[in-house]
């Protein structure tokens, strides 16, 4: 009798969970695409990068912005520049929002209230920042700014009144918005085009693991696929539901989410430079580079964020 091949094992960090991921198992694309793939939960994006840096995790779900941190300044939370690379570009934002507690009813309302953040010195923060510039606010003036790490944890704290506001997204907008919570402004509507989340590994893991990456990249533009196709809406948003703990109405805002052109899934995973110019754009706006880096599209290409040795092929 034949034997099955062995399963290559890949371990996946993320902030929120995915119904692309769950397409993909619900499906078998992973197994079809000879992979074993283990998705884990991270409180932050140090901890995140702190295991990506440690070999712990093969393969990270996270903002370009961290990257960015991570890749051109020695000031980010662990002290040290890694070559971490952009390798695919999963989505526009989800529905990123500055999401605001009740008792709040415009940005200018956040002066002298606590807002919530991953980490100040990267991911959606720097966004944040930008928001409220516009709104004559000053994240070192104006607000409390508190770290509460990963995108759940601060929903949860929204919703607990142990924060005035943050920014959520993937669906955790829309359950505090359920939960009487406020959506004062989508980022989307300010920094656009936007590119949300990516997904991301070392240089080294990837010089030694392309064909997995690139397999990882196959079973999940696959499935991404599955989650956009019209037909396919049916098996889809109870996927949604049960991932994200919508009810079914919820769940048909987070699928039409999905399908957005501005702020949706990206179908091909091209990491488009406007997308990710505007990123570093907002990040260098805020001091967030060092001296000699360049935050123009030549510069991103020179800066080696972005391995495309998987969409070349």
């Amino acid at each position: 009798m034949a034997q099955t091949a062995a399963l290559t094992s890949l371990r996946v960090g993320f902030f929120s969970r995915s119904v692309v991921s769950r397409v993909a198992r619900e499906r078998g694309l992973f197994e079809r695409h000879g992979l074993a793939v283990s998705e884990r939960p991270v409180p932050s994006s140090p901890s995140q990068f702190r295991s990506l840096l440690a070999g712990e995790l093969d393969l990270i779900f996270t903002s370009p912005d961290n990257v960015a941190a991570y890749r051109l300044t020695d000031a980010n939370p662990l002290g040290t520049r890694m070559d971490v690379r952009i390798l695919l570009a999963l989505d526009a934002g989800l529905g990123l929002s500055l999401m605001s507690t009740a008792a709040i009813g415009s940005i200018e309302d956040l002066r002298g209230r606590t807002v919530a953040v991953d980490v100040p010195s990267s991911g959606f923060a720097l966004a944040l920042f930008s928001i409220l510039q516009r709104h004559g606010l000053r994240a070192d003036r104006d607000i409390t700014l508190v770290s509460l790490g990963s995108t759940p944890g601060r929903r949860e704290a929204l919703i607990a009144g142990e924060c005035d506001a943050t920014l959520l997204n993937a669906g955790h907008d829309i359950r505090a918005e359920s939960a009487g919570c406020r959506r004062l402004v989508r980022i989307a509507d300010v920094l656009s085009p936007y590119l949300g989340t990516v997904l991301a590994a070392t240089g080294p893991w990837l010089d030694q693991h392309a064909r997995d990456a690139q397999r990882f990249a196959e079973a999940w533009l696959a499935a991404t696929a599955i989650t956009l196709d019209p037909a396919e809406r049916g098996f889809v948003e109870p996927l949604l539901a049960q991932e994200l703990v919508l009810d079914p109405r919820e769940a048909g805002i987070a699928y039409e989410m999905l399908s957005s052109r501005r702020d949706g899934l990206i179908p091909d995973g091209r990491v488009e430079s406007d997308r990710l110019l505007t990123v570093l754009s907002t990040r260098a706006a805020f001091g967030g580079v060092d001296t000699g880096v360049d935050p123009s599209v030549s510069g991103i290409s020179s800066s080696g964020m972005i391995d495309r040795r998987l969409l070349d092929r």
